[in-house]
């Protein structure tokens, strides 16, 4: 549909989470050969032994799904953040559709650009890391300031704007709502127009919601993990941590794997809501009605 239609506000998340999905799928595929590296263990045989990837730059793999998943995360909220901006233009402001289409550019410049400069920086500061869980390369795994800079910051701040501008938007719908009621004109395309935002406003931001929250309980509580996994190292039989001796038991938090799930799911659930927003355009249905039409024309002609 972006390549018949064109990216817009309405179709750059969904095409967004194509992507992000394409990470998670790339970790599945290969494993833990992606956030894993191999080296010796200098304290013992000198064996080879699997550790999660921290700043690591001889791994293209991991940074393409670094790119995959961070970058088109960032950008699925820019675009989440535009689109409740052209609401806002077209109600509040009555600016027309050829008007917001003029500034389509500049649109275009924040969603990539922004996501762009933040993923290099990144990359030139190594804050890249492996999170074994999901087998993917993201940011802030191991390092709370990383999380806290490139990930939660930015996250809450395209949150707190998107949601500035929904708001504005809904209260000048309703403005003009009210408006048409009092002139006695009809106002049923208006209404189903708020009712389809109103659902994919909520089908977004409760995800959204979600996902900041769990960045920031990882934040806040992984010092907590950390020094609980320090005093059972110490506490338990001498070696227990080692590489050859760890068994891998060792739980410092009992809710620890399903907040991760809870949390891997809200990055990925929202394509949903953007795929159906995608999916229940008529403008999506339209033109893909025309391509029909022209394509069966065209085999007419050709029989």
């Amino acid at each position: 549909t972006n390549l018949l239609i064109g990216i817009n506000a309405e179709y750059g998340g969904a095409l967004c989470y194509l992507f992000i999905s394409g990470g998670f799928i790339l970790g599945f595929g290969f494993n833990e050969d992606i956030v894993c590296a191999d080296t010796k263990d200098q304290s013992k045989t000198n064996a080879n032994v699997s550790v999660v990837r921290q700043g690591d730059e001889h791994a293209p793999l991991c940074f393409i799904q670094l790119f995959l998943v961070y970058y088109f995360l960032l950008a699925s909220f820019l675009w989440w953040v535009i689109l409740n901006l052209t609401w806002f233009l077209a109600a509040g402001l009555k600016w027309g559709h050829e008007a917001i289409a003029l500034k389509a550019k500049y649109f275009h410049v924040v969603a990539w650009v922004v996501p762009a400069i933040l993923f290099t920086i990144i990359c030139s500061t190594k804050a890249i890391d492996g999170d074994f869980q999901a087998n993917i390369c993201f940011v802030g795994s191991f390092d709370n300031a990383a999380l806290q800079f490139y990930v939660i910051g930015p996250l809450i701040l395209f949150y707190v704007v998107g949601m500035t501008f929904l708001g504005l938007g809904m209260v000048s719908m309703c403005s003009v709502r009210h408006e048409l009621h009092t002139t006695g004109k009809k106002t049923d395309k208006l209404e189903t127009l708020m009712i389809r935002i109103g659902m994919f406003s909520v089908l977004y931001s409760i995800p959204a919601t979600i996902l900041i929250s769990c960045f920031l309980y990882e934040r806040f509580q992984r010092s907590k993990w950390e020094v609980g996994y320090v005093s059972y190292c110490l506490s338990e039989r001498p070696g227990a941590c080692d590489a050859e001796q760890y068994s891998g038991d060792f739980v410092a938090d009992p809710t620890q794997l399903t907040f991760n799930l809870i949390k891997y799911l809200m990055m990925l659930v929202t394509g949903l809501s953007t795929g159906f927003w995608v999916l229940l355009s008529f403008k999506t249905v339209s033109n893909w009605v025309k391509l029909l039409k022209c394509r069966s024309k065209t085999s007419e002609t050709a029989v």
